[in-house]
């Protein structure tokens, strides 16, 4: 039975912590994503959350939720519901090795299997499936996400993923003709690991001035920016900085420290007070740091309309609306997760509930019989220590059924979330229930940097 060495990485959202799964591994030859004959390009909708892009994907007829990114080089599923609903191809059991001090993760690799996103597909297509259930994604986003896609996609075509409209555009490289753009930052992406993970250099400024930093470029963190500490180079961690778990690999978790750095350049785009984390150097033990300092997350590159082009090994910059927004961490201290559904008697409010990706369900869709609906339900998974959260008497495990008034199920998760990161000061008015008991607590955000 073989056992694959993964290499580490992290899954960080600036809003909520999720697990990461990377796969390095050196890949067989599959056949490429094809659009129809004669087709030049597709537009597929994406839903943005937690700086995560979620698209739907097709797999063996089965249509699933997946995040993509662009720091993964293999197709991977990590949670189905009901695995038996999905047949994977040619299938045959291995182990996947990471950091961490846990035994190898079990899992499936499956080839032959056809995948197909938007009207784009690929056959022969090799995908691995992990199975350990304890790795899943959906209660942290508020709707379900199977898996995760990277460079099996984005080797094929030239990407524009627009964040403001939440829409990729799939360009075929052959007939691509690149639009002038004055207001643009173009850059090369350098490949390594045999191709698979692309990588960019920016620029940091640290104690010894605005020095080159080369970044995995990452859309599947959700984080603003990943640093590896070398004091020499002039890479480390502020005064102002607070220890904090930041995510978790295959093999255990992940602990470092959180902090915002000075500034942080592409190009001629300058963006202040950013965003950084600094693993502990036991986690980084496996990654070679002569030609990498970090990785840039979602937080950052939402902030861009973006041309990724891997055939041409190369990537374009254009700020958007998110541009000039601040970078908080969050300013309650609460971590918010979906944990299911609840039958509500009674409910008559002709609001809509959001429930999974590219799908909208109305209150209808959800009456059951006898008056009842069928609505999310939403529970505290973390309460940081000393945070105004904590403070005020809030506990993991709290099930939140209001915030300033507002019925939980009337919110996406991720916007509910969004209510801790701006506006210091601001007041928080949370009902919970504990133990069969309405609770109300009263707090104000506060800035942790």
């Amino acid at each position: 039975m073989k056992i694959l060495s993964l290499d580490f990485c992290h899954f960080l959202k600036s809003k909520i912590l999720v697990v990461l799964l990377l796969l390095n591994v050196v890949l067989f030859a599959q056949k490429s994503f094809k659009l129809p004959a004669g087709k030049k390009h597709d537009k597929l909708r994406f839903e943005l959350a937690n700086n995560l892009i979620i698209i739907p994907v097709v797999v063996n007829g089965v249509e699933l939720s997946f995040i993509l990114d662009t720091g993964v080089g293999s197709t991977i599923i990590f949670s189905v519901d009901n695995k038996s609903s999905l047949e994977l191809k040619n299938a045959s059991k291995i182990y996947l090795r990471g950091l961490g001090d846990n035994e190898p993760v079990e899992a499936i690799k499956s080839i032959n299997n056809e995948v197909r996103i938007g009207k784009a597909t690929s056959r022969n297509h090799k995908i691995y499936l992990v199975l350990d259930e304890s790795i899943n994604f959906s209660p942290r986003m508020g709707f379900p996400v199977h898996g995760i896609i990277g460079y099996d996609l984005f080797k094929d075509f030239i990407l524009e993923i627009n964040y403001s409209k939440r829409v990729i555009k799939m360009n075929n490289p052959e007939t691509y003709v690149y639009k002038k753009c004055e207001k643009c930052y173009n850059t090369k992406i350098n490949f390594r690991n045999s191709r698979k993970r692309p990588f960019i250099t920016a620029k940091y400024k640290s104690d010894k001035g605005l020095i080159d930093v080369n970044l995995l470029l990452d859309s599947g963190s959700g984080s603003s920016l990943w640093l590896f500490e070398n004091k020499e180079n002039g890479i480390h961690v502020g005064n102002n900085s607070f220890r904090d778990f930041l995510g978790k690999g295959f093999n255990g978790d992940i602990y470092g420290r959180k902090t915002k750095i000075e500034e942080l350049r592409l190009g001629d785009f300058m963006m202040k007070e950013v965003k950084a984390s600094f693993p502990d150097s036991i986690y980084i033990q496996g990654i070679s740091q002569s030609n990498r300092q970090g990785s840039l997350g979602g937080s950052v590159l939402r902030r861009f309309n973006l041309v990724v082009d891997y055939p041409g090994e190369k990537i374009s910059f254009r700020k958007n609306g998110y541009f000039d927004k601040p970078f908080n961490y969050n300013m309650s201290g609460l971590t918010i997760q979906h944990t299911g559904f609840t039958a509500i008697k009674g409910y008559k409010e002709n609001n809509t509930i959001h429930l999974g990706l590219n799908e909208v369900v109305t209150k209808k869709t959800l009456e059951l019989s006898n008056d009842f609906a069928l609505l999310p339900t939403y529970e505290i998974s973390d309460v940081r220590t000393n945070s105004p959260a904590h403070l005020a008497g809030l506990q993991k495990g709290d099930v939140v059924l209001e915030v300033n008034g507002k019925k939980t199920f009337n919110y996406k998760l991720s916007d509910l979330n969004e209510l801790f990161y701006f506006q210091e000061g601001k007041k928080i008015i949370i009902k919970v229930e504990r133990l069969g008991i309405e609770i109300k607590y009263v707090f104000y955000l506060k800035k942790v940097i």
